[in-house]
């Protein structure tokens, strides 16, 4: 746990004691005191929130080794193989100067007594170093499952201590340098996270994609 997580910890808290002081100041009807104990608590909170915000913003996107591994608490992602190819099945190429490009993922669960899973939303798209992004192909994704069988899903339940390996494929710039995995935990803003100075609103870290 870092000073930022204790920070966050003692500032919920502080906020929660707050809350409390303005709902007993309204119940006995100390509108002068209501009010400066709620401008007071808002004007922190808006600075808190403004410092989170910024240093997520500012702070250098974190680019793992190529055999890292991005966790979530216990819930923990890696890369276990990528090929380029130029075609998938029979028949499927990519458009002119582009290529498909299949990583298999290694999904595994660090946990030693809970059953877990990556929340709904979860998913993975591969950028380059210009920063573009590029989601999984809907048509080679399908080609790749009729041929290989159905892929699990990155919110699939985890029994403890377990791992499962699935694959994506993606279209790419033949040219388009070397790629990077990242990954989307969840559909949205995941509490606390975002609330948790160098990590709310921060962009995902990447994995290289390199031998």
């Amino acid at each position: 746990m870092s000073i930022f997580d204790l920070l966050f910890i003692a500032c919920f808290l502080g906020t929660l004691i707050g809350v409390l002081r303005i709902s007993w100041l309204a119940v006995r009807r100390r509108w002068t005191d209501f009010r400066t104990a709620s401008l007071r608590l808002g004007a922190a909170a808006g600075v808190y929130m403004l410092v989170v915000i910024l240093t997520g913003i500012l702070a250098p996107r974190r680019v793992l080794a190529p055999d890292g591994i991005l966790r979530y608490d216990d819930w923990c992602l890696g890369v276990q193989r990528f090929e380029p190819a130029g075609m998938v099945g029979p028949d499927l190429r990519p458009a002119s100067g582009r290529q498909f490009l299949i990583v298999t993922l290694n999904v595994i669960s660090k946990a030693r007594r809970v059953r877990q899973a990556a929340p709904a939303g979860a998913l993975v798209y591969l950028s380059d170093r210009a920063g573009r992004r590029y989601d999984v192909s809907d048509d080679a994704q399908a080609v790749y499952e009729r041929l290989h069988g159905a892929q699990p899903a990155l919110t699939t339940m985890l029994e403890p201590d377990t791992s499962f390996q699935t694959t994506r494929v993606f279209e790419v710039p033949r040219d388009g340098g070397e790629m990077a995995l990242a990954h989307q935990h969840g559909s949205g803003a995941q509490f606390p996270t975002v609330f948790i100075i160098g990590e709310g609103f921060r962009k995902p870290p990447l994995i290289p994609l390199r031998h």
